[in-house]
């Protein structure tokens, strides 16, 4: 496939906040950036990935679980960003490697990560569930990931809720990770969304009236629908989302192919039709009835417009708004603040069950 931009992947869309804020360390990002010429990408993190393995092969082997679980959460974050930048078997090769990496890890890790095998409209899929310690039933956050990331990459921001004292539950849905295989990006992403609140409110260990879903950048749109689909959640976040795909000529080359890619059709232009349909959220979002936290960065490519729709639809009374000024996609260049603003945001919905004044931080902008 042919990428019409003539930056490297890794350039045009590499964002080190991202990458840090998410467990990969700073040494492995100055690694990649330094690599010699030889190397690419892809084989520098993939090797990188089978080194973590083996530290955690022989952790395991110490009795350090523990670590070993760590170890092999820094294995699986390698094969996903390894993978992330290209639309050809180095895709599925990677996304193949973090799958196996991840269910190593998912015992090991504290608390661990329990996989529940859902089946949906007859397609596989896997959910993992981290419950905190301490006594239950706990409130629970259902994690979306994003145009190229998987239920594997939230693992950080899975721990902030987790030591909060709320459950976590990561799925893929169309279009994502193990799903891609099987069914491509689609419009009823809330169908799957509602089936892990079944699967939730199943288990003795959660608070059936305590579950929010928190979507990061095209999770954040899933988020915003699931939200006003599924009248059981109890909070949502919108994490760097948007509410349609109206400004499609503004997206990088590079975000143009991932489109393309996870629609599964020919062209660009078969591509802005088919996302543009089904990522429409403006038809719902009047039908919100949750405490609903939005955050945009004013330097993210998604235009300031989208915070005028949710001005606009959202009803006002459930809206928490937060605009940065300095931020970009996702506020990711800000470190971790906005990640513990919206831990704390879901800390106080869904345990301290305050009733929070609707608020908009930020908007409008001044100077």
């Amino acid at each position: 496939m042919t990428v019409t931009s003539q930056v490297k992947p890794e350039d045009e869309m590499l964002n080190w906040g991202r990458l840090i804020l998410d467990g990969v360390s700073y040494s492995d990002m100055v690694g990649a950036r330094d690599r010699p010429k030889e190397i690419t990408w892809f084989d520098y993190w993939m090797n990188l990935a089978n080194e973590y393995e083996q530290d955690a092969e022989r952790k395991v082997a110490l009795g350090h679980d523990l670590s070993a679980g760590e170890l092999l959460m820094s294995a699986a974050l390698c094969a996903q960003y390894a993978q992330f930048l290209w639309f050809d078997e180095r895709r599925q090769k990677g996304q193949a490697r973090k799958v196996e990496l991840y269910q190593k890890a998912a015992p090991l890790l504290s608390p661990p990560a329990e996989r529940h095998d859902l089946v949906v409209d007859g397609i596989p899929m896997p959910v993992y569930v981290r419950i905190p310690e301490g006594p239950g039933p706990h409130p629970a956050v259902i994690m979306l990931g994003g145009l190229e990331s998987t239920k594997e990459e939230s693992f950080q921001m899975e721990n902030l809720v987790l030591d909060r004292g709320m459950a976590t539950a990561t799925f893929d849905g169309p279009g994502q990770g193990e799903m891609f295989e099987h069914k491509r990006l689609a419009g009823d992403y809330e169908k799957y969304t509602s089936a892990v609140v079944d699967l939730l409110t199943g288990l003795e260990t959660i608070r059936n009236d305590a579950i929010a879903v928190l979507g990061r950048s095209l999770g954040g749109n899933y988020a915003l629908k699931s939200a006003a689909c599924e009248p059981r959640l109890a909070a949502c976040i919108s994490w760097g989302g948007f509410s349609d795909l109206d400004y499609w000529d503004l997206e990088t080359p590079l975000t143009k192919e991932s489109w393309r890619y996870v629609s599964k059709v020919g062209t660009l232009e078969e591509a802005r039709q088919h996302v543009h349909a089904a990522l429409e959220t403006r038809d719902v979002l009047p039908q919100i009835t949750c405490p609903t936290y939005i955050l945009h960065g004013v330097h993210d490519e998604v235009p300031l417009s989208f915070v005028d729709t949710v001005l606009d639809l959202v009803p006002k009374q459930h809206l928490h708004l937060v605009v940065e000024k300095d931020g970009d996609h996702c506020c990711h260049n800000l470190g971790i603040r906005p990640r513990l603003e919206m831990a704390d945001w879901l800390y106080d919905v869904l345990v301290a069950g305050k009733t929070l004044t609707p608020t908009m931080k930020g908007w409008p902008i001044n100077g």
